[in-house]
């Protein structure tokens, strides 16, 4: 009877969850999207321990679409990134708070390290903040900030990614063109918009 009634639960539990994430799709669950308030701001030195952090999350998260991705001896993952991103001036790290808390990233290419105007080489919000509406009002933000030409890729095999990045653009009422292109090994879709 016990194991009878913990199938039930997981059952139930399953049913609620999936019911809850079909009607958050069609739009049916308040997302208090227009009550948020999200802001940009450039990366100072201050923050840069705590980018290499969430920059650390998001290559985890990324590590799941791709086998170039390695960790090294100290259980981190390789990257230079975060360094680069301060030492080179058309790279620009932003941070994403919301209601006045830092809740993610971007990282922003411009000329020469951008075809276009912008390039958005790494987008990233915290699991925990996630499904709230701060990636498509971060994005905004950054087209309202930064009008111009922008391009952002994803690995093809990262349908959560591309489903954000879709969607999102949908939303805001910008168009886009794709195209799938190789960056190394990795297979990638490329979105490309103006944002005005």
């Amino acid at each position: 009877m016990e194991i009878a009634d913990n199938v039930l639960r997981h059952s139930l539990r399953k049913s609620v969850a999936a019911d809850y994430f079909a009607n958050y799709a069609r739009g049916m669950i308040a997302q208090d999207a227009s009550q948020l308030r999200v802001q940009l701001r450039e990366a100072g030195e201050a923050d840069k321990q705590w980018l290499c952090g969430l920059h650390q999350l998001y290559l985890h998260d990324l590590s799941e679409f791709t086998e170039n991705l390695h960790v090294t001896a100290d259980g981190s993952f390789e990257s230079d990134d975060i360094d680069t991103f301060y030492s080179i001036d058309a790279l620009v790290p932003l941070i994403i708070e919301a209601e006045g808390q830092a809740v993610g990233f971007i990282l922003l290419n411009t000329p020469p390290y951008a075809k276009g105007d912008y390039h958005i080489n790494d987008f990233f919000i915290l699991r925990s903040q996630r499904r709230r509406g701060l990636g498509q009002l971060a994005i905004a933000a950054l087209a309202e900030a930064r009008p111009g030409q922008y391009s952002v890729a994803e690995l093809t095999q990262n349908l959560p990614a591309i489903n954000f990045w879709r969607g999102t653009l949908s939303r805001l009422g910008i168009a886009y063109e794709e195209q799938q292109v190789m960056d190394g090994d990795d297979a990638c879709l490329v979105q490309r918009f103006n944002a005005a």
